[in-house]
């Protein structure tokens, strides 16, 4: 849990009341998530990163007329960079049966110059990165139902150890992260072990899916939310 706000102010509105206002706190936030959303934070927010695929995810946020819109965001080009990068930062692989058979030294530099590009790679793709974005106006009712379910699935969460296998596979980073009143809560996942975490995740990636195909149905997503743990929407 964090401060919602890194500086704020007490301002009163036209009727006198109270209302805190400041600069967000972003500062949890990988270099990606400030490329997808920005340094502002919405009241709800989802992101994955996969290992290989552009890191995507959506915020609900409210516009100027004080409605909820769902904003989606992905990056659309993460091969394309990944191989640019590659292209002018090249790393050296050596495959596993040879090993052995060379000499330490030679294992050694290799092993340091990979060491040396791969953080070359990864600025320079940040540079290369494109980002798509599509926005829906969604109802107060699925904004709160989502926020709520946010709110109780951080607050409930119980990761499961890792098994060592599992460690050694791919795996994708999830983050959730909302706001509560002057708070901001953060869970972020490095692997899908615990379910009630894949149930959510999975909802959530539903969501993205349905609103760049245009299928969006806030229906489905409202009814799962209300019986979150029965079996998936379809």
């Amino acid at each position: 849990m964090e401060n919602k706000y890194i500086v704020s102010t007490i301002k009163k509105d036209s009727t006198g009341k109270e209302k805190i206002e400041g600069r967000d706190n972003v500062r949890s936030k990988s270099v990606v998530e400030k490329l997808l959303f920005g340094n502002t934070n919405g009241n709800v927010e989802f992101y994955v990163c996969p290992s290989f695929e552009g890191a995507y995810g959506f915020r609900t946020v409210r516009d100027s007329s004080d409605t909820f819109l769902l904003e989606i965001k992905r990056i659309a080009n993460w091969k394309e960079a990944a191989e640019e990068a590659e292209k002018k930062y090249p790393t050296v692989g050596i495959p596993l049966t040879l090993i052995s058979s060379l000499p330490q030294n030679i294992v050694n530099l290799t092993t340091d110059h990979n060491n040396a590009m791969w953080p070359l790679q990864e600025e320079e793709r940040l540079k290369l990165y494109k980002v798509k974005s599509s926005s829906i106006p969604i109802s107060n009712r699925l904004a709160e139902k989502l926020h709520a379910k946010f709110v109780s699935f951080i607050d409930d969460f119980k990761a499961k150890e890792l098994e060592p296998d599992l460690l050694m596979g791919d795996g994708e980073t999830t983050v959730f992260r909302c706001i509560v009143d002057q708070e901001i809560w953060t869970l972020s996942i490095p692997f899908k072990t615990e379910e009630k975490a894949r149930e959510l995740s999975d909802l959530c990636k539903r969501i993205i899916e349905d609103a760049e195909a245009g299928r969006f149905d806030e229906s489905k997503y409202i009814g799962r939310l209300e019986d979150y743990g029965q079996e998936d929407c379809n």
